[in-house]
């Protein structure tokens, strides 16, 4: 999973531009953001990053720029061990995407 969304900040990333991950707890949950510098992302296209095969800007299928799978998935295993992941619009251009999980003892 962590690997699925920082090779997607790293693709999605404008040339000589940064990525980074940071992690903590908070309280009952883990969280972990991946941010990068990437191109402006409009708030409206968001939810849709999450869905199967969807990309911005129209990209589709036969794109080097990967399958559209991979936040979808994320989502999907997140959910699955009763965590979230979101993405927000970073005002510098770029998307910070966060998963929180249950922390286990």
């Amino acid at each position: 999973m962590i690997r699925a969304i920082a090779e997607n900040a790293i693709r999605h990333n404008l040339r000589d531009s940064a990525a980074w991950v940071t992690s903590r707890r908070r309280g009952d949950m883990v969280e972990l953001v991946v941010e990068n510098t990437g191109p402006a992302v409009p708030a409206y296209e968001i939810e849709a990053i999450f869905q199967p095969f969807r990309r911005l800007r129209g990209d589709r299928l036969n794109s080097d720029r990967g399958s559209g799978l991979g936040l979808s998935i994320v989502r999907a295993i997140a959910s699955a061990h009763d965590g979230t992941v979101t993405a927000r619009p970073r005002d510098e251009g770029g998307l910070a995407v966060t998963v929180r999980l249950p922390y286990e003892k």
